[in-house]
């Protein structure tokens, strides 16, 4: 990180007295400016402090204090803005990153071109399409793909399903659920259309997860889990061994331990669950020894979508060198085709 320039801290200083406070977090003035902005614009909100600007500078003060000892700002504002929705934000999960935004708009504009371009396909197709989101956290993925979904207006409808390790993940995935809409961001039938269950991807044993992680864990590989997805997608088509998922998509843990210490930022490290990042050390049963750790997930996904017979997977790397040693680990166990493509960060100020 770089370090405090006293000069930048006066010239701060003489925009907004708060500024240095969010620049010894973050060392970006641009960054510590739009943070103020977010923060400004969240004690205005408060109609309980709209006559008493001394209150409202109290609260902005202790909110940029908060944010000078690490606390991410989607914490302090309590939502993560994920395109047009607002995911809840909370120790409990990982906070919702821009590529991961990018990779389901991406995603939904291909289904566009293939089921509006391609009529008799659209036609043929006369069961709910099926999205299942494995390592779901707070349902950014799951709730952005049924938003979207239910603008294309499919005629045979859809359902889209999460799946976590986690209970206060999962527990912030259905609140945000309602949240979005009590919001108007999503409407009434998503209380129908999608849903969240929890079950561990990789093992039926949740002690390799070490602490944090909930006890009493199904895995994916046993039956009561299969029978909770089948039962949330419905028995038309027969969703069963035989049967077919349209869409699998994750976005799993996929930061080396190395890389966890090494490279993510101090707010990460506090206050996002490591779980949500970094495989567990103990390797699965189900993941062979050559396989690195960081790339535990991606095998055990795979599998799951064998079972279910999912017509497309989509799963987010954590770069071009995770991603070639994925795709040739894929390639070579099951024979399947693979693109990559990169995900551009949206401008975030």
């Amino acid at each position: 990180m770089p370090r405090i320039c006293r000069k930048i801290l006066k010239e701060l200083r003489s925009h907004h007295k708060l500024l240095p406070l969010l620049y010894r977090e973050n060392r970006i003035p641009e960054l510590a400016k739009f943070e103020l902005r977010h923060l400004r614009d969240h004690v205005l909100q408060r109609s309980d402090l709209k006559h008493s600007p001394r209150l409202q500078f109290k609260l902005l003060k202790s909110l940029c204090e908060r944010r000078a000892r690490a606390e991410p700002l989607d914490h302090i504002l309590g939502t993560t803005q994920f395109d047009d929705l607002e995911i809840l934000s909370g120790k409990g999960a990982l906070i919702p990153r821009p590529e991961t935004e990018a990779m389901v708009l991406r995603l939904c504009d291909a289904l566009r071109d293939y089921h509006f371009v391609n009529e008799k396909r659209k036609r043929n197709l006369g069961n709910n399409f099926r999205v299942l989101d494995l390592c779901t956290g707070a349902g950014p993925i799951a709730l952005l793909m049924a938003k979207q979904l239910y603008e294309m207006q499919l005629p045979y409808g859809h359902r889209v399903l999460g799946i976590d390790v986690s209970g206060p993940a999962l527990k912030l995935a259905n609140r945000s659920l309602e949240y979005n809409i009590g919001k108007g961001l999503l409407p009434t039938d998503a209380r129908r259309d999608v849903g969240f269950c929890k079950g561990n991807v990789l093992d039926p044993e949740p002690s390799i997860y070490g602490e944090g992680a909930d006890q009493g864990l199904n895995y994916l590989g046993k039956s009561e889990v299969h029978d909770d997805i089948k039962t949330f997608f419905g028995n038309e088509g027969q969703l069963d061994y035989g049967g077919t998922l349209d869409i699998l998509i994750a976005n799993p843990p996929y930061i080396s331990a190395d890389g966890y210490w090494g490279d993510t930022e101090r707010s990460v490290r506090l206050y996002e669950p490591e779980i949500a990042l970094v495989p567990p050390g103990k390797r699965p049963e189900n993941v062979s020894d050559n396989v690195l750790r960081e790339d535990f997930f991606y095998p055990a996904i795979e599998e799951f979508a064998a079972y279910f017979k999912s017509k497309a997977i989509v799963f987010e790397t954590g770069g071009d060198t995770q991603s070639g040693r994925v795709k040739a680990m894929l390639e070579k166990g099951n024979g399947l085709e693979l693109a990559t493509f990169t995900l551009e960060k949206r401008d975030e100020l």
